[in-house]
């Protein structure tokens, strides 16, 4: 027993079983030489899952010595067996082994080693039959002779080998169930009497061993103790039968321990636990059963907690469930069930059950039944539709176990859907709007340009000299239809709003390029106008912009400071560098925008009143265009203004990265 607690202290070693799995043998050996030491062991050999000796320790002398040079495992059946098996909750192997090492014979004990369920190795202790033999002839006062199973007298307490025995009658005594006397021996000079016996351990047999007691002891012995045989016979027959009962009761009390936990937990009380610890076999059991229970009542929590789960999963649904058993009987599951029955007899009388077509099905398309429930109907009563789907429930064996009906109030549902095609219409009709405007957009510009073109070759005198009047009239003509142009652009950019039909194409640019390409082409409109059109300050910075767009935002800021701003006024221009950012400021003096509509004017189609329409012509979208362009190159615009003092645009495009 000591040799298998030994072994199991070993393998249980907290990193053992990790470092057998990696095959780490300084880890193996850290581990397991101190246990050696500590427990005294002759030997310790520790065997990993592929059958390869990762540690080998030997005690000689009063030292512990590790083995390094290899180890031919095959030699140890005992192990061998135990990984064949497979099993980490094997019982152990126990058995006698030749040690080539120091040449000596071993009662050797292997024990597997678990790791996540399944076995990494084995853990071989060993103690030689030198010392087991020492100790048997001090606990007896009588030598001890092992025989290997060619007969060979392979180890003794007697100082001269003695005699070899036939394999016929190893293998004879080897497997009877008594003791065999034996011949008188005579070694160096005296006369001993010899009897036989196979070596047990457990129900294992291990070898046959032999008993010598000295003949002179044997006669004497006779010749005192024959006066006292009677006073021993009844004490022995009274010691067997106290002992027998002792060890009944050692026996069976774990046994009664065991049937009496048994019968709590068939009664249900999975918390009930044997309490019996030991490393004998009624020990092991006891240990598995007290296992089994947990991982039992673990699992009936488990189960206890889905059921429970399942029923919140039943209540909380907005769906009523039923289960049709194989009598025909409706059985609701959920409240829902119910109040959904008793909604459809009490909206009966409104109108008979009509149950939808196939038209109808198709016509909400949307509402798509589980995979599971592959029967779908849907009924139309009163003003409420339901829908049904059911499926039958199955083992996975195949027998039916009754039929799941699920039904919903579907009626909010068909509406929305209802109404879901509805807005589609509409959609694909204000695509269809936006799709028009983009086209005519299109067809305008082009004559539009044509027509600009000619004017200004007219006032260019290209087709001969015009009088002051003709002149006068031209460029009255020529700005409305620089006004349509700008009408056209601004229509074609708020499709491209819609529709986002043209991708933002960003590139690095010096925002000086655009801020002095911007101001020279408004400059002849501001000089038109008596406004100073000037650029207070300018950090040249590169930034990351699709140039096309921010023209577009620049021109829009810039038109609209020149609209709003009359003769002998100022429109500036800077820009400051604002960390990962650039700061484009459009500063007017204006008549200014109220306080209360600054929010609203990046709002499409909007205006600041009626009056401005009028006056200064335009369709409100310049500004929402701006904000949307600004946003989309992830910088932001803004508005500050003072009614009659004029107005500030911030707005921030990012950087270029360095």
């Amino acid at each position: 027993m000591e040799h298998i607690e030994s072994a199991r202290l070993v393998a249980f070693t907290v990193g053992l079983a990790e470092a057998l799995q990696d095959g780490d043998r300084d880890s193996v050996a850290a581990l397991g030489q101190p246990v050696t030491s500590i427990q005294g062991l002759e030997c310790l050999i520790v065997v990993d899952a592929r059958g390869q000796a990762l540690l080998h320790v030997l005690r000689r002398d009063d030292s512990y010595e590790i083995i390094e040079e290899p180890l031919d495992t095959s030699e140890l059946w005992m192990a061998r067996e135990l990984l064949e098996a497979g099993d980490p909750k094997g019982l152990p192997k126990r058995g006698l082994g030749y040690h080539r090492t120091d040449q000596r014979r071993y009662y050797l004990t292997a024990v597997p080693v678990e790791w996540e369920g399944e076995i990494a190795g084995v853990v071989v202790v060993g103690t030689s039959l030198d010392t087991l033999l020492a100790y048997f002839k001090r606990l007896s006062l009588a030598d001890v002779i092992v025989y290997d199973s060619d007969g060979h007298a392979s180890n003794s307490t007697f100082i001269e080998q003695p005699a070899d025995i036939d394999p016929e009658l190893y293998d004879e005594i080897l497997h009877s169930t008594g003791y065999t006397l034996g011949e008188n021996l005579n070694i160096q000079g005296r006369l001993y009497r010899l009897a036989r016996g196979p070596l047990r351990v457990g129900n294992e047999r291990m070898a046959v061993f032999g008993v010598a007691m000295p003949w002179n002891f044997i006669v004497q012995a006779r010749a005192d103790s024959r006066n006292t045989y009677a006073v021993l016979f009844i004490t022995a027959t009274a010691l067997v039968i106290v002992v027998g009962y002792l060890i009944s009761q050692y026996i069976t009390n774990p046994i009664k321990q065991l049937v009496s936990a048994s019968q709590a937990v068939a009664d249900g009380r999975l918390d009930q636990r044997t309490g019996i610890a030991g490393a004998d076999e009624i020990g092991m059991l006891a240990t598995t059963f007290d296992e089994m229970t947990s991982r039992l009542e673990e699992r009936t929590h488990a189960l206890e907690e889905t059921v429970g789960r399942m029923r919140a999963i039943l209540s909380s649904m907005d769906d009523g469930v039923m289960l049709e058993d194989l009598e025909g009987n409706f059985i609701p599951l959920n409240a829902t069930a119910n109040e959904l029955l008793e909604e459809m007899a009490t909206n009966f009388h409104l109108g008979p059950l009509r149950e939808s077509s196939s038209g109808d099905l198709e016509e909400i398309s949307g509402l798509q039944a589980s995979p599971w429930l592959v029967d779908r109907r849907r009924f139309g009563i009163g003003q409420k539709v339901i829908s049904i789907h059911s499926t039958v429930v199955r083992t996975d064996d195949g027998e039916g176990l009754g039929t799941v009906i699920v039904m919903r109030d579907v009626t909010d549902e068909v509406e929305r859907i209802r109404m879901e095609a509805r807005v589609s219409q509409l959609e694909e009709l204000d695509r269809q709007k936006n799709e028009f405007i983009s086209v005519a957009s299109h067809e305008l510009r082009s004559p539009l340009t044509s027509a600009k073109t000619f004017v200004q070759n007219l006032l260019d005198d290209v087709y001969g000299p015009l009088s002051d009047d003709q002149t006068s009239r031209l460029e009255t003509v020529l700005e409305r239809i620089d006004d349509e142009i700008i009408m056209v652009n601004t229509l074609l950019d708020f499709s491209w709003l819609e529709t986002q039909s043209r991708p933002i194409v960003r590139k690095p640019i010096n925002i000086a390029t655009i801020i002095h390409g911007i101001v020279d082409e408004f400059r002849p409109r501001a000089k038109d106008k008596d406004i100073a059109l000037s650029i207070e300050s300018l950090e040249a910075e590169t930034v990351l912009i699709d140039k096309r767009m921010t023209w577009r935002v620049m021109s829009n800021l810039l038109d609209n400071a020149l609209k709003f701003t009359p003769s002998g006024g100022q429109v500036t221009l800077s820009v400051q560098n604002k960390d990962e950012f650039i700061e484009i400021q459009v500063i007017d003096t204006g008549i200014g925008i109220p306080e209360d509509q600054l929010e609203r004017i990046f709002d499409r189609f909007y205006q600041v009143d009626s009056s401005t329409t009028r006056e200064f012509g335009g369709m409100g979208l310049g500004l929402a265009i701006a904000k949307e362009i600004v946003e989309k190159h992830g910088g932001n615009i803004r508005a500050e203004s003072q009614p009659g003092a004029g107005s500030v645009f911030h707005l921030t495009l990012p950087k270029a990265p360095a």
